[in-house]
């Protein structure tokens, strides 16, 4: 029989290149397998870089792996449910066991939920995975392995918890036994303690550890460290709530970073009442670039609420210090907890931007999860919290769906929108130029939540600015005089002055934006990294290397060039340091810039571009922004032959939220089923369900894909009753569209649970196939 166990690692909330990718527990529970005999390997499932079916498939295939272990969490429990049921497909026989500390505390029900979940890991992961090891290869009984759920013919078996050892270096190190995959990485989780004996009404972990912290050794610690630079790891990641439980052992702990591992950077985090100046001082010595500190609500009755006392003055007092020693804060904090009133969770985030803490990492806030063994979702009456009634299977706790004595879902959802409005990265990517359309659809379709918020107005005007949409640049601004003339956001935007660019037929030179295409290579060979089509540039702002710029300047407008410039020896690719490359380019239209002093200058007309660009299809996937202000500029007639671009800007209008724009071009568009069922979807995918029903009113509704969009509509406007009478009996094979509808709609509408868990059946199933359409399996 196999000795061979499989673990996948899913999280599609985090890029590959994400320390949050890292298997720590997985690969943790693998290395003490490993360590009595076992073999096994770990799979990932990130955002970025999905795990392919047919790795799974060849896994199973070649290794015949006893099991197969998830670490599960709320975000992630339906993707690993995907995961499991094609695991069983492919090995019916297989076992598939699922851990992590809220599975800890999971209903044993759940298994009943989830059919092809064969276990529940009560316990310490790598001990509990030990015994189940050994019962599956000596075909023991289950029910002698402690830390385990599972059902025997329908009955709970539950063997009791199980808390693993008191010293935590007796679980082999994964980092040391060279068992994850750290490509793509620059930083590295490290765990440096288990457990928590605090009494948080938000935190599962006291109960999960029984109120223990237990210690990896400082030993044990510095020689992962040390392995890990020798990769070339030079940043790391402290994740454990714990890494300053002792005093005494964190400064025992810094002082050997200082001594073994110099010339590294970490994030930790700690509690405030430890802090001092001697402190901090250590932790800048040994690298401390970023140190997190538990806020959670600026509220003192809040706080006493939730059983997490903390002195605001003295925590005031350690952000300054630590700022003052050069270390970036980072505050976490939650809105929604309990006796917390909408001013008072406005009240944090003042607080936050008072102390001069960046709304960034972990200091953007959340609303508190309800998550199985926390106090708060143990008895949620207690703590003034009302879970709205819903169909929830039992592997799914509360979560967010909550409303309070003292907030109501309005409420908590307008929270969670100023918190994301002033998130650090929303501002960057509207100053940078990125994701205008995503930013400003968040805002337009918002907009009736937001209109007490200067700053949604001022970051709209911006994203119109950028797009040369300056007449509704103008709008917002005339609107902002008017109404917050006071407020220093947007004082800061009215005094100007604006940067524009008038496409000009002068040769570029300093101050100017080219926009063109380049091509480098090394020997003949095309260099990726160098490649580039519709790029822009303002020369003289530093956007390029000298040299290149340089040769791009006095270039004109449709010119061709051919140079070679040798990159910087300390350049950051090293494939390119030092190299010399022979570049192409290609000059497409060179932007002459124009002063606007004051904003009452802003002159639509005047300002106006042409751009004579032909290759749409090469701007929609390299250039977004310029790709709408051409079409934006475009014939309209010419433009509604060419139907994609047609529909893209229609799309474009709508995430901008000119409503109008959209629904005047839906007029010119021929009046036929599918051309006005495109349109429908459109306006549908773009919180505009009224205009969706308003459009499928012109054409036939007996066609299933208008009847899926209609029912959509519906649902956004909260016609439960409405839309479920449509997708009730719908026939449409395979899609997931539908399929989810009809989840969600047995949650909301509360239907029976043999309902929701028939429905959800067949969302898997239509996951699945389209999971494997076109795939070659073994």
């Amino acid at each position: 029989m196999s000795d061979h166990f499989l673990f996948i690692h899913v999280n599609l909330l985090a890029p590959v290149e994400s320390p949050d990718t890292i298997p720590i527990s997985e690969a943790t529970i693998l290395a003490y397998l490993k360590s009595h005999g076992f073999s096994g390997q770990i799979l990932g499932d990130f955002a970025n870089s999905p795990l392919d079916p047919r790795a799974l498939a060849k896994a199973i295939h070649t290794d015949q792996p006893l099991a197969i272990g998830f670490t599960a969490y709320q975000e992630n429990i339906k993707q690993i449910r995907l995961w499991a049921r094609h695991a069983k497909k492919l090995s019916p026989t297989i076992k598939i066991i699922i851990g992590g500390p809220q599975v800890t505390f999971m209903p044993a029900e759940a298994l009943r939920h989830m059919p092809e979940i064969d276990f529940l890991c009560r316990g310490e992961g790598e001990d509990v995975m030990l015994g189940l090891a050994q019962a599956l290869a000596e075909r023991k009984e289950m029910a002698g392995v402690p830390g385990l759920c599972f059902l025997r013919e329908d009955e709970v078996i539950e063997t009791g918890p199980l808390y693993g050892a008191s010293n935590l270096d007796a679980y082999p190190s994964p980092y040391l036994m060279d068992l994850i995959d750290l490509r793509h990485k620059e930083r590295a989780v490290m765990l440096t303690s288990r457990g928590c004996s605090y009494d948080c009404a938000f935190c599962y972990t006291p109960k999960a550890s029984n109120r223990r912290v237990r210690f990896y050794s400082p030993e044990r610690i510095i020689e992962e460290m040390k392995y890990l630079k020798s990769k070339g790891i030079r940043a790391f990641w402290f994740a454990d709530t714990n890494f300053s439980f002792s005093r005494k052992r964190l400064v025992t702990l810094v002082e050997a970073i200082i001594r073994e591992v110099p010339g590294i950077t970490f994030w930790c985090q700690t509690r405030y009442d430890l802090v001092n100046r001697e402190l901090l001082s250590l932790l800048k010595r040994a690298g401390a670039d970023n140190v997190a500190y538990g806020l959670e609500s600026a509220n003192p009755m809040v706080l006493e609420r939730i059983n997490k006392p903390i002195d605001l003055e003295r925590l005031s007092d350690v952000i300054r210090l630590t700022q003052e020693a050069g270390i970036n804060v980072e505050l976490f904090s939650m809105f929604g907890l309990p006796g917390e009133t909408f001013d008072q969770a406005l009240n944090t985030l003042a607080f936050v931007k008072k102390n001069r803490v960046a709304v960034d990492g972990n200091s953007i806030s959340q609303q508190a999860h309800l998550f199985f063994g926390t106090p708060m979702n143990d008895a949620p009456a207690s703590y003034g919290i009302r879970p709205f009634r819903r169909t929830r299977p039992a592997y799914l706790s509360v979560c967010r769906d909550y409303e309070t004595d003292t907030m109501s879902v309005d409420e908590i959802r307008h929270i969670s929108l100023i918190w994301r409005l002033n998130r650090n990265d929303f501002a960057e990517d509207v100053r940078a130029g990125r994701n205008l359309f995503h930013r400003a659809a968040f805002i337009t379709q918002n907009h009736s939540a937001l209109t007490d918020r200067p700053e949604a107005t001022c970051l709209l005007a911006r994203v119109y600015l950028a797009l040369e949409e300056y007449g509704a640049a103008l709008d917002c601004m005339r609107l902002l005089s008017k109404a917050f003339p006071e407020d220093p956001t947007v004082q800061a935007l009215l005094q100007g002055p604006f940067l524009c660019f008038k496409v000009s037929e002068e040769t570029a030179r300093r101050g100017f934006n080219v926009i063109y295409d380049c091509q480098g290579s090394i020997d003949g060979r095309l260099v990726p990294a160098t490649c580039g089509r519709f790029q822009e540039s303002i020369l003289g702002q530093g956007m390029l290397l000298p040299e290149f710029e340089k040769h791009l300047g006095g270039m004109g407008l449709g010119e061709y060039a051919r140079f070679d410039m040798t990159f910087p020896p300390d350049y950051g690719q090293r494939g390119l340091a030092g190299k010399v490359v022979t570049f192409r380019v290609h000059v497409h239209h060179i932007m002459e810039p124009v002063t606007v002093e004051n904003y009452k200058g802003l002159d639509e007309q005047a300002l106006r571009n042409k751009y004579e660009l032909e290759d749409t299809e090469g701007l929609r996937e390299h250039n977004i922004n310029l790709y709408y202000k051409m079409l934006h500029r475009a014939n309209m007639q010419g433009l509604v032959r060419e139907m994609t671009d047609y529909l893209m800007l229609m799309n474009f209008y709508l995430k901008l939220g000119f409503v109008e724009r959209a629904t005047t071009m839906v007029g010119k568009l021929p009046q036929n089923p599918i051309t006005l069922t495109h349109a429908a979807h459109i306006f549908c995918t773009n919180d505009q369900p009224r205009k969706a029903l308003e459009t499928l009113d012109k054409v036939c509704k007996c066609g299933t894909r208008q009847r899926l969009i209609q029912a959509q509509a519906l649902f956004h406007l909260n016609r439960l009753e409405e839309s479920e009478a449509m997708v009730k009996d719908m026939k449409l094979r395979s899609n997931t569209q539908l399929a989810d509808l009809r989840v969600k709609l047995a949650a909301r509408l509360a239907l029976p649970m043999e309902t929701y868990l028939k429905r959800e059946e067949a969302l898997l199933e239509a996951k699945t196939q389209g999971m494997l359409s076109g795939q070659p399996w073994f």
